[in-house]
């Protein structure tokens, strides 16, 4: 059985994928890894008279009045992003070379790729509708939390080499402690946001485009 500690969305989307365990699997995040999120996130919160403050990394804190610079409550700031997903899913953009490399590890590494991304599940469909007008015909599981668990259970029957990318450094840790032989990447498309983070010494490859990702990505392959 799936751990108790995901939820029975997420085991059900767990249960229902189709993985040859015998070749190499990618799980990658999405927003700031593949989607630009924080640069369409701002363009809502402008409009509604906020910005993001990027002095740190967090959401909660950073969201502010444009008038007066206060900061909102963070019951305020769940409600905008739950508004921003339900709104605005499909219109995210895609990082530069995101979906030319992602075609590229699929097919000329043989990788299978599954994204793994912390969004309301109700909004799962509105973002694999976003992949695949890219011509991106990916899995997409819709997560919460921190991901060491999920990607356990995905991998559990793995032969081949896994790797997983991701933005923040406690899904990646998560990652690292849950999982034995996972090839860990730390990419932060946004350079602002680049700036703000430490990569933790348990990653394997700190990455700073999709190029990188791929060179990387081929040189394990071929070893």
């Amino acid at each position: 059985m799936i751990s108790k500690s995901l939820d029975r969305e997420a085991v059900s989307q767990i249960e229902s994928l189709n993985i040859n365990h015998s070749q190499p699997l990618l799980i990658s995040d999405a927003d700031e890894v593949i989607l630009n999120f924080v640069k369409t996130f701002e363009i809502y919160l402008k409009k509604i008279g906020l910005y993001y403050d990027l002095t740190s990394y967090a959401l909660f804190g950073n969201i502010k009045k444009i008038k007066d610079n206060s900061p909102i409550e963070n019951d305020l700031i769940i409600k905008h992003l739950s508004d921003f997903y339900n709104l605005h899913t499909e219109e995210i953009s895609f990082v530069d070379g995101s979906i030319e490399y992602l075609d590229k590890i699929q097919n000329e590494l043989g990788c299978q790729i599954i994204v793994l991304s912390n969004l309301p599940h109700h909004n799962r469909e509105k973002r694999e509708v976003s992949f695949k007008n890219k011509g991106l015909n990916f899995p997409i599981i819709s997560n919460s939390g921190l991901k060491g668990m999920a990607i356990k259970e995905i991998a559990k029957k793995q032969e081949n080499k896994i790797f997983f990318i991701d933005d923040i450094s406690a899904n990646l840790l998560s990652t690292y402690n849950e999982v034995d032989g996972v090839k860990l990447i730390h990419y932060i498309s946004d350079k602002r946001l680049e700036k703000l983070a430490i990569t933790p010494k348990e990653v394997d490859f700190k990455a700073k485009n999709w190029k990188e990702i791929y060179n990387y990505i081929e040189n394990e392959i071929s070893r």
